[in-house]
């Protein structure tokens, strides 16, 4: 017991003096299951874990059911290690809000990276700003993202009306991919973009994020190129 006690404060000690960045991924999820398992080796489980999510961005993103199927790891430890991304979502996005950068597209695009810290899954993100670029809503709309572009339509206008939103942005994620946009989401952009124009709401950019990258649709020239190959809807039903 006193040796246990003695390794943990060790670590503890280590961690003051030097931080994280030294630290090998089992050392830190080690460390972290100190505050949910009292007493004990965690090491070994720490070993574990890993080894069954492959990394320790796989625990930290792995769900409390996924989690407790681990032995050794009950809810506490689950709740516990599942809370540290949500965490990190929520620091990154407060950061974001208290610390804007002058242009307030890019502090989006900052705000969209932060938000998705930890989501394994498609999730559709929509902000909705008046005609100073005041945002007036900043929100998920849709998990998993469904190829159903009317649907996806409908829900965003809603909201758009209901805020009064000249300018809209979208978001969603790659959770394992890069932020590039796939023809799919081409085509949902284009999509998007000619039923706000319909409403009188300009789409001002669409930004895929991919862990801490991003691209944005409107930045990178893009959603211009895209828009500007944009056929009549005359055109489109004469096809």
């Amino acid at each position: 017991m006193e040796g246990h006690k003695g390794h943990r404060k060790r670590m503890k000690e280590e961690f003051l003096q030097g931080g994280l960045d030294h630290m090998q991924p089992h050392r830190v999820l080690e460390m972290l299951l100190f505050y949910a398992i009292p007493q004990g080796d965690t090491n070994e489980l720490a070993h574990r874990l890993i080894e069954r999510f492959g990394s320790l961005t796989g625990v930290l993103d792995a769900s409390c059911d996924e989690l407790m199927d681990v032995s050794g790891i009950g809810s506490h430890a689950a709740v516990l290690i599942h809370f540290i991304s949500a965490l990190a979502r929520y620091y990154y996005t407060e950061k974001a809000n208290i610390n804007p950068v002058k242009d307030p597209l890019k502090n989006i695009a900052q705000k969209m990276v932060a938000q998705y810290v930890g989501y394994t899954e498609e999730r559709l993100i929509l902000v909705c700003l008046d005609n100073t670029l005041k945002e007036l809503f900043f929100g998920m709309v849709k998990v998993g993202v469904a190829d159903a572009v009317q649907l996806q339509f409908r829900d965003l206008a809603k909201i758009a009306l209901r805020y009064d939103a000249t300018n809209v942005i979208l978001g969603h994620n790659h959770p394992n991919g890069m932020a590039l946009p796939s023809r799919a989401d081409r085509e949902t952009t284009i999509e998007i973009a000619r039923g706000f124009r319909d409403l009188g709401i300009n789409l001002l950019d669409h930004i895929i994020v991919a862990g801490a990258d991003y691209i944005s649709l409107a930045e990178s020239g893009i959603l211009a190129g895209m828009l500007r190959n944009d056929p009549p809807q005359e055109e489109l039903w004469r096809r």
